[in-house]
């Protein structure tokens, strides 16, 4: 059985966090991942009295935030400039206390990105990486936050892999997986061998769909991502965590009730 977690992507720029959690309350859903953009969700943006009333819902158990999604827009561990890093650390540690105070236990983040042309070595985005993520991996063990490195076809380590092996390199257990099947196909890697690559390391599976020529993340049944292979990986492995629907639409209503009901005729029990 799956907890079901609901992406707040769709409503971005509709809605203020405080305003979307009411309105998936209100859709019956009480269980969410908050993407962390302006100004939607953006911690240095949030005013105290916003954030200590976010915290009372999530002590009352009205809501549940599973994961904050930081992605790579706004930060990028893997910069070779050393003014980027920093500033990527100063956001993760903004998130990192928000995290804390909202009972979140994971932070999906991008592993970081190089020039789209003539890209740098791997290996130098990556030990830009390691220096930057060892700085923020003590305050994410203080908080008991794990930090979850997704599978995203615009970073330097777009496959499962890639993410995996270098998780093992580093060999933090704070720092874990989540994975990304309509990444994953878009970035031609099949998902149910990621799935199981990744499995030691997994703690989030995000479920939208997409096509091979234009990167998406459409409701269920849009794309030819083939979910019934993912869920079948999903069981083998073990894993019984939270899936994510990260649907990007602009009738989110209508596309994530699609997809939650999509998802449940292919087999996958929900706790919602």
């Amino acid at each position: 059985m799956y907890s079901l977690v609901i992406n707040t992507f769709p409503y971005i720029w509709t809605y203020r966090i405080d305003q979307c959690l009411t309105h998936l309350m209100g859709r019956g859903y009480r269980r969410v991942e908050v993407m962390l953009t302006a100004p939607h969700c953006w911690p240095s943006s949030m005013s105290p009295e916003l954030r200590r009333d976010i915290a009372k819902r999530v002590e009352t158990g009205d809501i549940e935030i599973s994961s904050l999604n930081l992605g790579g827009f706004d930060n990028n561990f893997a910069s070779l400039a050393p003014e980027a890093r920093e500033n990527a650390v100063r956001v993760m540690s903004s998130v990192i206390e928000l995290a804390g105070e909202w009972g979140v236990r994971g932070i999906v983040m991008s592993p970081g990105l190089g020039r789209p042309l003539l890209p740098p070595p791997a290996s130098m985005l990556e030990e830009s990486f390691r220096r930057t993520v060892e700085q923020v991996l003590p305050n994410a063990e203080r908080a008991g936050v794990d930090l979850l490195l997704e599978n995203i076809p615009y970073s330097f380590l777009p496959t499962a892999n890639g993410l995996a092996t270098l998780i093992e390199s580093i060999a933090h257990p704070r720092l874990g997986i989540c994975y990304d099947v309509p990444n994953a196909v878009f970035a031609r890697e099949n998902p149910a061998d990621g799935l199981r690559r990744s499995s030691k390391h997994l703690r989030l599976v995000h479920f939208s769909d997409t096509g091979l020529e234009v990167w998406k993340h459409d409701r269920i049944g849009a794309g030819i991502v083939d979910f019934r292979q993912a869920l079948t990986a999903m069981r083998e492995v073990g894993y019984r965590g939270p899936l994510a629907l990260e649907i990007i639409d602009p009738d989110g209503d209508a596309a994530i009730d699609v997809s939650v009901a999509a998802v449940s005729a292919l087999g996958a029990e929900w706790r919602k």
